[in-house]
């Protein structure tokens, strides 16, 4: 069985190296490191970096021919993984902190897939949002959310066909509506596309957790700025110590703090993506839809 984690780096080698400071205090046995960095004067202390604290570990790390972009990069460097066998892949970026028992949940997560689950989020919420959950007081618990976040993603080589074809490499124009809901791939990220295609299916799933494995680090990124950033994951919970195994709760049985926060979710996805889908028809020239009362 191949596992595989994969990061991508532009131009912050420091908080690379402050990424796998903390996958290093996951137990990593059986898991192939991967890198993609995009190409640039930093691109070099990337390597350095990861030759220095991956030694022993196996790892491979390349600088990227041309640059690929931010929805590219992770992108090629997952599908290349997932072409040579890897059956299960941890998603990652240069700006993460990980908990120590981030790759542990990752394998729980393959143990006990259910059909409807296309990925599990090492952060609960939604892209965008600073809501986000992580109470410490449950780092045992996990639940199904009809919500995406892309701050740590793991999935099963089966589902990423429907991610690859369907989702992430979206056209980048306006496609037909369906069901009232319109398809962010063409004006929004991968991430935000893959949380519209969550939010609007009747059955997918990600599994999250009620403590966080993973948060965010980098305050001047592409689309997170300082503000957002302090209010987002400033004072985010991240576990600290690891747990021995992990327990799925049904939504309804959450403890209240927890579920709030998940049927609040759900409701602000649903405004969201009718928003989106009001824009989308006006730009259309396409009348508005009147809901009946």
């Amino acid at each position: 069985m191949t596992r595989t984690i994969s990061i991508t780096g532009k131009d912050r080698p420091e908080l690379f190296q402050k990424t796998l400071t903390s996958l290093l205090t996951n137990d990593l046995q059986g898991w192939r490191i991967t890198m993609a960095i995009e190409p640039g004067p930093k691109a070099g202390q990337f390597v350095e970096i990861a030759d220095a604290l991956l030694k022993g570990l196996d790892y491979d790390i390349r600088v990227n021919e041309t640059l690929l972009g931010i929805s590219l990069n992770p992108f090629e460097l997952i599908d290349r993984n997932i072409r040579n066998g890897a059956e299960l892949n941890l998603c990652l970026e240069e700006d993460l902190l990980l908990a120590p028992d981030a790759t542990r949940m990752a394998l729980w997560y393959q143990r006990n897939h259910r059909p409807y689950w296309l990925c599990l989020c090492l952060l609960a919420g939604p892209c965008g949002s600073a809501s986000l959950i992580s109470n410490p007081r449950h780092p045992r618990i996990l639940f199904e959310a009809r919500t995406f976040n892309a701050i740590g993603v793991a999935l099963r080589s089966q589902e990423w066909p429907l991610l690859a074809a369907g989702i992430w490499k979206g056209e980048k124009k306006p496609h037909p509506l369906k069901g009232g809901y319109a398809d962010w791939r063409y004006g929004w990220g991968w991430d935000w596309s893959v949380y519209g295609h969550v939010a609007n299916h009747a059955e997918l799933r990600c599994v999250q957790p009620a403590t966080a494995r993973a948060t965010h680090n980098g305050p001047e990124g592409t689309y997170s700025k300082p503000e957002f950033h302090d209010k987002a994951f400033g004072k985010l919970a991240l576990n600290s110590q690891p747990v021995e195994d992990f327990e799925l709760v049904e939504v309804a049985d959450l403890p209240h703090e927890i579920r709030s926060h998940v049927h609040a979710h759900e409701e602000m996805a649903r405004m969201l993506l009718e928003l989106e889908a009001a824009e989308l028809r006006h730009r259309l020239g396409l009348p508005p839809v009147v809901k009946a009362l």
